[in-house]
């Protein structure tokens, strides 16, 4: 037998190279593989004995050779291979052990140049594997340490059957896909900047784990992941596994504190920000956040956008919560917290994402993300009465809470704290109507009601005076707003229309 290895991740060669030697398999290399192999003390020849050439252009040249592919190639079974195998002196290779250049490590690194990207773009890796693969009959094609214990059982029980090599070579193809993918996904991500959406869809995820299950519990579910860190790559560090649902609202509750500079808490059900409040002060932030609606956070999901300090740990450990996520525990509030049995407490790195994307029948639906900064001078003052200068910042604040309420969305805010929210009604005028009692016991001349769309009719407008709201902003852009404003004006009301919804569905 005839083994060709070169490989840029050198993990458990040793290991595969001693099976190789005790069962008789001559071993070709190139370049750095070769050299560790030789100071393992293994007998190892270079593929210059089968090529008679050196490698050249830095290295870039080595394995691209018809001898090589031949080798790999060939089909002693079919005449005319084997006449070209005889004519041409050709030696048949059984074996084919490589891995890549780390194209994504690279890639991603903020301290690699452009250059060296390009650099470890590989060729004539994907092209071994490639055509190793495509030969399943009779090769035998490695890319993956982790294969390594099991095939070196094989080959010194003599039993890598056709089914073993099939599988070897699926998961060939299905790397140097991935492989290609990112390459692209690199070099064509600044491309055509006037539009962002590519005319084809490459997505390419790793399975990151599975899930007990989907939804419920008849439906299965996994986790995948292109990235390293992110929700999808969070770290448990105590209670049960996390479940979809749990992936679900937790990723919504991290993403709803990360959108505020201050210490931001917030708190989810059913992926709607039941509590969200941005202070100063984290424990301030936890306490006004729970406040906004203390009935559905029990069993909810708090997110935070900085390390979970003790004090907040002491009063979030009164109420049970499914799962804290934070970006880190102080080790005095990890112990508080671990006290509870059923609380999950996990850590993640947020990532800024600009796109997402939803599975419909027989298709994906893309849409660039709702990550918009409010631009103040877009909006309309447009009734008799105007907010003040120190008003501002809390109209941000409403406005930019609809982003984390299920449409049709309403807000109602005191500061910057969420007070009370409609969410997910067919009707406007519905979640007014929840919001307003949720937040009517703590309705103040400078509380806030965000509509994530326009009021239809005026009767919303109504509504919200009854809840003693004097200052409305929503988007407009309804063909009644002149009846929408004239009830503002006749009831004293301040609204603003910031020409841009955030429809969430």
């Amino acid at each position: 037998m005839k083994a060709l290895i070169s490989v840029y991740d050198k993990n458990g060669l040793e290991q595969l190279c001693e099976t190789l030697e005790s069962i008789n398999c001559q071993i070709y290399s190139t370049g750095g593989t070769l050299s560790f192999i030789e100071n393992c003390g293994f007998k190892v020849s270079s593929i210059f004995e089968i090529t008679g050439h050196e490698e050249i252009l830095d290295g870039r040249v080595k394995t691209l050779h018809p001898n090589i592919h031949a080798g790999i190639l060939a089909d002693p079974e079919n005449p005319n291979h084997l006449s070209d195998i005889k004519k041409l002196n050709i030696d048949l290779f059984d074996i084919v052990v490589n891995n890549l250049y780390p194209f994504e490590k690279v890639s991603t690194s903020a301290d690699s140049t452009y250059s060296e990207i390009i650099e470890n773009i590989d060729i004539g890796g994907p092209s071994m594997l490639r055509a190793a693969a495509k030969n399943y009959k009779r090769m035998i094609v490695i890319y993956d340490p982790k294969d390594y214990h099991m095939i070196s059982a094989k080959l010194k029980a003599k039993s890598v059957d056709l089914e073993t090599r099939k599988e070897l070579a699926t998961k060939i193809f299905k790397f140097t896909s991935d492989y290609d993918s990112k390459i692209y996904n690199f070099l064509s991500k600044n491309e055509n900047k006037s539009s962002s959406i590519s005319e084809k869809l490459e997505l390419s995820l790793t399975k990151v784990q599975d899930l007990r299950y989907g939804e419920n519990p008849h439906q299965k579910g996994a986790v995948y992941s292109d990235k390293k860190n992110g929700v999808a790559n969070l770290r448990l560090l105590h209670g049960k596994e996390m479940s979809y649902l749990n992936y679900l609202d937790a990723d919504a509750a991290f993403y709803a504190a990360n959108s505020f500079s201050k210490k931001c808490v917030s708190i989810v059900k059913h992926t709607n920000a039941c509590g969200l409040s941005s202070q100063n002060n984290q424990l301030d932030a936890y306490k006004l956040a729970l406040r906004g609606d203390p009935v559905s956070a029990f069993g909810g999901i708090v997110g935070l956008n900085a390390e979970l300090e003790t004090e907040t740990a002491k009063e979030i450990v009164k109420t049970f919560f499914d799962v804290i996520i934070a970006p880190s525990f102080s080790e005095e509030s990890l112990k508080i917290l671990t006290a509870k049995k059923n609380m999950r407490l996990i850590t993640s790195d947020f990532v800024h994402q600009d796109t997402e994307y939803r599975t419909i029948n027989g298709g994906i639906l893309f849409q660039q993300k709702d990550n918009s900064n409010e631009d103040i001078k877009s909006w309309d003052f447009i009734t008799k009465i105007k907010p003040e200068k120190d008003e501002i910042e809390n109209l941000i604040f409403a406005w930019n809470a609809t982003r984390f309420i299920k449409s049709n969305a309403i807000v109602i805010t005191e500061g910057e704290s969420i007070i009370g929210m409609g969410s997910g009604q067919p009707n406007r005028i519905n979640s007014v109507n929840l919001a307003g009692k949720r937040a009517e016991k703590y309705i103040s001349e400078n509380s806030i009601l965000a509509s994530d769309a326009f009021f239809p009719f005026a009767d919303s407008i109504e509504l919200a005076d009854k809840y003693n709201i004097k200052t409305i902003i929503q988007p407009g852009g309804s063909i009644r707003d002149k009846e929408v404003i004239n009830k503002a004006d006749e009831l004293s009301i301040k609204m603003i229309f910031t020409n841009q919804r955030h429809f969430s569905h």
